[in-house]
């Protein structure tokens, strides 16, 4: 599913207004991460529907649970990867450039971000998409409180607009090939090492294009799907409850729409961030995929 840029409206934090600025605020204390996912900016635009949305995820962002869940899918993507796709050894490119320890280190602690983000990101999308077609599923028995990494520091991101020419470069055939008008913020967090995102493009474009990827990006998104039937409190997210809400048919066509993008954006993302973090731990070679 393609989206034609101006189709696709973000709400950065500097452009929300207070209520919106608030339930931002409390998705970045309830995730331990230190800024807004452009899921939830996009989903930002639509305010009658974020409040609501937010009012029935939070039970289950206070659950163990739904953590529990986040990284079975995480696990899921990760095995994948290893077991179906080649991946090449990113651990000796990055020691080719030289990067110090520190910056090693740094990347190696993004890519857990990253890992983490996408994984607790597409079970909320499939969990939407669970709400909006079955709204009369039982709540089960949930433990709290939730327990779950934090990430308070703030990523180097290297804006498109900011951007050398040949990450620019970079970036727009991330987009073109991931099928979207936007980047996930862990490519322009790689932008900061311009050599390893050269490399990691390189590998993992031609993977993305084979049929083995895209059945494994589907098997991720299914099991999404499954996992988010699981959450202790399903959410109730049917058109009726949310035109009680004040939300329009019109705008709850489009969060549908934005929902289903973002969870196949999102179980493409798992995959790829799966591929950098096997990479640097030296890469695993399959012959499912030769």
């Amino acid at each position: 599913m393609a989206w034609k840029r101006q189709k696709l409206r973000l709400v950065p934090e500097s452009e929300a207004d207070s209520e919106v600025l608030e339930i931002y605020a409390e998705i970045k204390h309830a995730l331990g991460l230190p800024y807004v996912n452009p899921m939830f900016q996009a989903l930002g635009a639509y305010p009658k529907y974020f409040k609501a949305l937010w009012n029935a995820l939070r039970p289950d962002l206070e659950s163990r649970e739904f953590f529990s869940l986040a990284q079975r899918i995480a696990a899921e993507a990760y095995t994948r990867v290893h077991n179906y796709l080649n991946v090449p050894n990113l651990s000796r490119k990055v020691e080719e450039m030289e990067f110090s320890p520190g910056a090693q280190e740094e990347l190696r602690d993004v890519i857990d971000l990253y890992l983490y983000n996408n994984s607790v990101l597409l079970l909320i999308a499939a969990a939407q998409m669970q709400g909006f077609e079955n709204p009369g599923a039982s709540a089960r028995p949930a433990s709290v409180p939730a327990e779950h990494p934090t990430h308070p520091e703030c990523p180097v991101l290297v804006d498109e607009r900011h951007a050398p020419p040949e990450t620019r470069r970079i970036y727009d055939d991330i987009k073109k090939t991931m099928g979207t008008p936007i980047l996930n913020t862990s490519y322009i967090n790689f932008g900061r090492w311009p050599d390893f995102l050269r490399e990691y493009w390189a590998a993992l474009k031609p993977v993305m294009l084979t049929p083995i990827y895209e059945q494994n990006r589907i098997a991720i998104r299914n099991s999404g799907l499954a996992l988010a039937a699981e959450l202790p409190r399903p959410l109730p997210l049917s058109p009726t409850q949310l035109e009680e809400a004040g939300v329009s048919h019109g705008d709850l066509d489009a969060v549908i729409h934005i929902t289903d993008f973002f969870l196949e954006q999102l179980s493409k993302q798992l995959l790829n961030i799966s591929f950098a973090k096997i990479g640097l731990e030296g890469g695993a070679h399959t012959t499912v995929a030769a």
